[in-house]
């Protein structure tokens, strides 16, 4: 979640890291046209909801950016709207960068038009085209719109994949009168005086080496639709509901489709890196939220995570096949903790089972914190029946919070036992916070945008979440008084420092002076033992957490080493400044800078929640890989945690 007052963290990177860490983004030209401007062509039935539903996927099952994404529906998706927003989208787009996935959808109709001369290098034939919105109506320049060839799709495509300092594009509609629609309304490095072999007719005709095309059928086939959507779409959203897509290559989805589409109709895909996965794999990146789990013996799991990311007896986990984002992910059993150590735990069945334990990945599904997140929502008058859905999902007696998953939640009726309390507005809630560590140095009440219970009750589990693991320590405190963190302010062109030490005992007063003021942190070990360190910057506006240092899992030693220190913002090429700065609007915003060390590494992307940040690169290790030390016995394992705070105000001229 994230909202409008709170200090968005960020981190400025040198030139060499910025790509490095970076990961890869989605971006897409989702095109549906049922109704044709011309009256001589039939109208469509679900070329528009087939756009929907591939914009659906992407931005809720796949979690793209709804910025990334352009949907141009019906009347909107002209031949020049379609080439504009080609150019704006995706050729000229600043965030597109190598190795992200560019995925252009198109749903309607497709016709052919007799070659002109010379098109083929024997022989007439025809021409396949995309029919847009105004398809066969007139131009300004007196001809008929004779659509989007193929041969002009495929140089579209090829000037996309140029890099960007290559791209040499500038789209300017063709206005010279030829002697044919077709090649006057061809894209302008599609070459029309080349003449192109006739195995290389059609969209899928050919093997590009820029792009690959999947299309609904090949060259002598007709795509179909039925009521509930066209049958290639179709079949392709029911398969991602049945299959994991993470492994499935672009080569496999005609075979694989074909149950869905029946005899009369077959998937074709073209391109000379078909072999490569769905999307390039990009959606499908790994999924912080799962740990790796090995088999202990018949009964018991160990599974990679422990005291320091939050578990404790009685945390339930999830098990399954695998831990990617995007792609079909089914549980195939559940497990509680029964033996918990630093960094990982023992769990079994909560009920004895048939079937044997397996290794794979396990996630979080109810924390069991032994304190429960007291929430009151106060009366309204206007929102009586969403109040009462809200306190309907929020249980008031401890026995029916252990049968809820998640975070402990209970529902109080007094402000002075409540942790949050919660007043329902029109197209949100607003959050009174009482806890006294975010009441001391952040604003005490913020507006959560929220229009519906079940957001209403996400939210709500946030805030609960955070509130976990904020005030979460290690009781023993192995390395009180050993670890040490400062915050230095650095010259945004030298990176060198250009203040002393900000954090006076554990909180610092930021300005943000809207001059890309950026910081480093230095963390200081005094102990004895060398420690891995793991920095989150919790969003207390937002109720976001974001790991915004993690340290490699192939460092043979641990980076923080004893009687030393480690800067986070150096300036070298693996070493990110932070900055802190306002959203517009807000004038003051608060979070807190968490860090966690361990004597033995363990994925800790665990605790993130919200929007990650694609700085952030989550790391996996397997039973080969691991560090020296991970497998050391639990009670030889130690953790521990150091809090700061921040508080970030403008200033105003």
């Amino acid at each position: 979640m994230s909202y409008h007052n709170c200090p968005q963290l960020q981190q400025k990177h040198s030139s060499k890291y910025r790509r490095k860490v970076m990961a890869g983004q989605l971006f897409a030209l989702i095109i549906g046209i049922d109704r044709y401007q011309s009256g001589g062509i039939w109208n469509l039935h679900s070329a528009t909801m087939d756009a929907r539903a591939v914009e659906h996927w992407l931005v809720h099952d796949l979690q793209v950016p709804r910025g990334h994404v352009c949907t141009l529906l019906n009347s909107q998706a002209t031949k020049r709207a379609i080439e504009d927003k080609f150019m704006d989208h995706l050729v000229n787009n600043p965030l597109i960068e190598s190795g992200d996935a560019l995925i252009i959808y198109f749903a309607g109709h497709g016709s052919s038009i007799g070659a002109p001369p010379g098109w083929f290098d024997r022989g007439r034939g025809d021409v396949p085209v995309l029919c847009p919105y105004d398809y066969d109506t007139k131009l300004r320049t007196g001809r008929t719109n004779a659509g989007i060839s193929d041969r002009s799709l495929h140089a579209m495509l090829q000037d996309l994949a140029q890099p960007k300092e290559r791209r040499y594009v500038r789209y300017t509609p063709t206005r010279k009168a030829t002697s044919e629609d077709l090649l006057a309304g061809l894209w302008r490095s599609a070459i029309p005086q080349k003449a192109e072999p006739v195995a290389r007719r059609g969209f899928t005709g050919s093997n590009p080496d820029s792009h690959v095309v999947l299309a609904a059928c090949g060259a002598g086939w007709v795509a179909t639709e039925r009521r509930d959507g066209g049958n290639f779409t179709r079949a392709l959203l029911h398969f991602k509901d049945s299959r994991p897509l993470h492994k499935v290559t672009y080569s496999d989805l005609p075979h694989d489709l074909a149950p869905y589409m029946g005899d009369h109709q077959y998937a074709a895909c073209a391109g000379l890196h078909t072999d490569r996965i769905l999307f390039d794999g990009v959606p499908f990146a790994l999924d912080p939220r799962f740990v790796s789990t090995t088999v202990q013996d018949e009964d018991n799991l160990r599974i990679d995570a422990g005291a320091i990311h939050g578990v404790s007896v009685g945390t339930e986990f999830t098990l399954h096949p695998h831990n990617h984002r995007g792609s079909l992910n089914a549980p195939f059993g559940v497990v509680m903790a029964k033996e918990v150590f630093a960094t990982w735990c023992i769990a079994s069945r909560n009920a004895p089972g048939k079937d044997v334990l397996c290794g794979g990945w396990a996630r979080i599904t109810r924390w069991n914190n032994p304190t429960s997140f007291r929430v009151m929502a106060r009366h309204s008058l206007f929102h009586f029946c969403r109040r009462s859905r809200l306190v309907r999902k929020i249980p008031s007696k401890a026995k029916d919070v252990a049968h809820k998953g998640g975070v402990a939640i209970v529902r109080t009726r007094w402000a002075g036992d409540a942790d949050l309390i919660l007043s329902l507005r029109r197209g949100g809630l607003m959050a009174e916070r009482r806890d006294p560590l975010i009441s001391a140095t952040c604003s005490r009440t913020v507006p959560i945008p929220s229009a519906e219970t079940r957001t209403d009750v996400r939210a709500v589990e946030a805030a609960a979440c955070f509130h976990m693991h904020l005030y979460r320590t290690n009781p023993p405190r192995p390395f009180a008084g050993l670890l040490r963190m400062e915050l230095f302010r650095l010259d945004p062109a030298t990176w060198m420092r250009v203040s002393g030490n900000l954090l006076v005992k554990g909180h610092t007063q930021l300005v943000d002076d809207e001059k890309s003021s950026i910081y480093a942190v230095v963390l200081h070990n005094h102990s004895d033992v060398d420690l891995w360190p793991y920095l989150a910057y919790m969003d207390a506006g937002g109720y976001n957490i974001s790991m915004v240092h993690h340290p490699d899992p192939a460092c043979a030693v641990p980076p923080l080493r004893r009687h030393s220190r480690m800067v986070i913002g150096s300036g070298s090429t693996e070493s990110e400044a932070l900055s802190f700065a306002l959203a517009d609007g807000a004038t003051r915003g608060a979070g807190f800078l968490k860090l966690f060390v361990s004597t033995v590494y363990t994925p800790m992307c665990i605790l993130e929640q919200g929007t990650a940040p694609s700085f952030v690169q989550h790391s996996f290790v397997d039973q080969a890989h691991r560090s020296p030390g991970w497998d050391a016995q639990g009670d030889t394992m130690l953790w521990d945690t150091l809090l700061a705070s921040v508080t970030v105000s403008r200033t105003f001229a």
